[in-house]
Formats: C-alpha cells, structure tokens, sequence
C-alpha cells in the first residue's frame, strides 16, 4: 500500500540521517522538496542527495516564506492535494525536511492536511539544537530541570521571562533581533553562558563563544542558535 513519508534531515551533514531515513529515500517513487524562493536551490535536498535512488522523481515546491498568510495557505493546500494524488495512484512519496519535521518545519502545515487523506509516516531527524549541544560537549538539562525553547520572534516580554526564570534554555530564529537578544544575555549576566553555532553541522559550521565580539551580527548566518545553560559557564575565545 502506498505512503506518505516526512523525513527530517538533520541539521546539514548528510551522515547525521537516521538508518530509517536513509532506507526510506532509497524506497521512494517521488520526493518533494521545500524551496523558499521560486527557482532557489532546496538544502534538504541537498543533505540526502547521496542517497537517493536512481529514476527518482523529484518535485521542487515552493514554499512562501512571508507573512502573507492567504499565499502561504494556498501554497500549502495545492502541495498538499498533489501529494494524495501521487500516493492515490500507488506511488511511495517523500517530503524532506530540515531539522526534526515536529520542531519548527513547515513540513507541519502539509501533515496536517493529509492526515484522515492517506496513510502518513513520519521520521524524526536530529534537530539543531541537540547536535550543537552534543558537538560542543554544552549539557542541556540534567535532574529536574526544563529544557526551554524559544523562538526569538515571540513577544519580547516572554523572551525576557524565559532567560530571567529558566536555567537551560534555546534560543532559536535570532538572526532578525539579534542585537536585542545579545543585550538581554548581557543585562542577564549570561554570556558567559551562552554559546552561538551558525550553520550547524555544515561545512560552513562557525561555532563563536565570544558573544560580545562587535561583529558578531555580520558573521552569523540565518541557521543560527544560541545555547544557554546557567550551570555551564564557557571560556570566552576572543577572536
């Protein structure tokens, strides 16, 4: 019987997909890959690229990445409907996405609309966050502690509850306010805190423990996140 299958790719190096993942592509009929601009190369697809079968049919699909919600929904209902009617038809289809497909993936949006529609799959990828953590020997949580993740286009005032209550936290989507969100480490006394990983995992990785570096904010790349964990305190590598 024909399926559908989200596939999470991990944060960018191809060797960090799972053994599921991985026997999955290699089972597929057709893959959808997300693109942000029209025309634009696809990361994700980029990352499982190697391991893709030979006659593969793959589908490059935009995907709106603005605030006007009436596109971003027709987008998705159109890319939805497309995808039942591949698996209708008998084909196995694939959709990859960056990250884990449950933390922050548009890949979320079309799920959605295809649960109840055909069967769905999902397989989890290594998220950003847990790979800079593991790379940069930077604990997350132990005993009882929480683990709180924001993404730093919330509301200021929940950010500032977060970092002024919470021990461990993740700072994810800084590269818009960055400034802003590096003066409230700093008011907080948690840059020595605090780490920055852009790129995780790729070869543009940069790793930047210095977070009072006044060029920081050029060097960063949109695929950027800040670990904070009150507990761990950093050397600070000027540079």
């Amino acid at each position: 019987m024909a399926k559908f299958y989200g596939i999470g790719t991990g944060p960018g190096d191809s060797s960090l997909l799972t053994i599921k993942a991985v026997e999955t592509l290699q089972n597929l009929d057709t893959l959808y890959t997300p693109e942000a601009k029209k025309g634009g190369e696809s990361l994700a697809l980029s990352i499982v690229s190697k391991y893709l079968p030979d006659g593969l049919e793959i589908k490059s699909r935009h995907f709106p990445m603005n605030f006007n919600d009436a596109e971003k929904i027709l987008a998705w209902n159109q890319i939805a409907d497309e995808i039942v009617e591949d698996v209708r038809v008998g084909k196995n289809v694939g959709f990859v996405t960056l990250g884990d497909p449950m933390i922050y993936s548009t890949y979320v949006y079309i799920m959605e609309r295809l649960i109840g529609s055909i069967d769905v799959e999902t397989i989890p990828g290594i998220s950003s966050f847990s790979n800079i953590a593991s790379n940069q020997n930077f604990p997350l949580v132990m005993d009882r502690e929480p683990l709180i993740i924001i993404p730093c286009t919330i509301e200021e005032e929940k950010i500032d509850y977060a970092l002024e209550n919470y021990s461990s936290i993740v700072l994810m989507k800084v590269y818009k306010n960055f400034k802003e969100i590096i003066g409230k480490l700093e008011k907080n006394g948690l840059i020595e805190h605090s780490i920055l990983v852009s790129n995780s995992s790729q070869e543009r990785e940069e790793v930047y423990t210095n977070l009072r570096d006044l060029n920081l904010e050029e060097k960063i790349s949109y695929f950027s996140t800040i670990l904070v964990n009150k507990e761990v305190k950093k050397e600070v590598k000027v540079g």
